[in-house]
This record gives C-alpha cells, structure tokens and sequence, in this order.
C-alpha cells in the first residue's frame, strides 16, 4: 500500500562516511541509499539537502522539500533539533531536496510540504500532523513515537520466537 516503505539491503553502508556530532551534505542518492540500511528512520519534510549528526544511529530525521518550498527558520529548526537530541545516540538528523530528487520522494509517498513521517524497519509507523513546529514537539514527537515502534518490535520478534 502507498502508506507502507520498505528499503532493501544493500552493500553500500561502509560507503557512507561515519560522523560524531558533525555535519556532512551528501547527495540525495546517496540520501536515499543510506536509508536502506537504517533500521530506523524519521523522515520530516521542510528544507535544503542530506546532514549526519550521530554515528551508529538507528534513527533519523530527514528534511525533504520541494525545490519552491523554503524557509529558513525551518532549515535552522533542524540544527536546533540536532542539538536537542544529541544525548540520544541513535538518532540522526538529514535533509534531502525533493526537487533535485523527485524518485526519492515519489517512493516515500510525499506530496505537499512540509511533511513528518516515521520510518521503523522500513515501514512507515507515524506521520506528524498539525502540531507546532518546534523543537520540543518535534523531539517529544520523535522519542515517544519511535518508543512505541520499539516496543512494538519486540513484542513482535517475541510472539514470532512462541
């Protein structure tokens, strides 16, 4: 169904540069691939092109913007909200240009901007509708909906294991 995304594996993870709390633009292919091996991924639509900010995460934030959309408070909320959630070491921030990558966005089903999704194994399990855009939402948005993606796993790898 549209509402669902699976990435496949791929070979390419040691490709991609490993970053401590520093930021690297990388191209939205490279974007794109990245996320196939993520076990976990926030994708968020807003503004400009692909940032890392935690090594080993198994989340991540991902800005996808349309090449008319911009705004600048949007893109500085990012590195703000990178800030924010640097003490949990599994999530990561990135932005990727839907305008410059039209496939990527089609595949994740984005049609009006800005929109927040969240990505756990691949699937989509949460969409942030209608509520501020600001860091402490968005962060509280994130922890509380990847703590339920989480605990839904393993109650799933649990029943799958009786």
């Amino acid at each position: 169904s549209a509402d669902k995304l699976s990435f496949e594996k791929n070979d390419l993870k040691n490709s991609f540069p490993k970053f401590n709390l520093g930021v690297c633009k990388l191209h939205p292919k490279q974007a794109a691939m990245r996320l196939s091996f993520l076990s976990l991924v926030v994708l968020l639509v807003s503004s400009i092109a692909l940032f890392s900010l935690l090594e080993h995460a198994k989340a991540e934030v991902i800005t996808l913007t349309a090449d008319t959309f911009t705004d600048k408070n949007l893109g500085s909320l990012w590195d703000d909200m990178g800030k924010a959630v640097e003490g949990e070491d599994e999530i990561e921030i990135g932005q990727v240009d839907c305008g410059a990558d039209k496939p990527l966005c089609s595949k994740v089903d984005i049609h009006s901007y800005p929109t927040f999704k969240l990505f756990y194994n691949g699937e989509e399990v949460a969409r942030y509708q209608g509520g501020p855009r600001d860091v402490e939402s968005l962060k509280t948005f994130v922890l509380e909906e990847t703590e339920k993606a989480a605990t839904k796993s393993q109650e799933d790898d649990d029943s799958k294991e009786l």
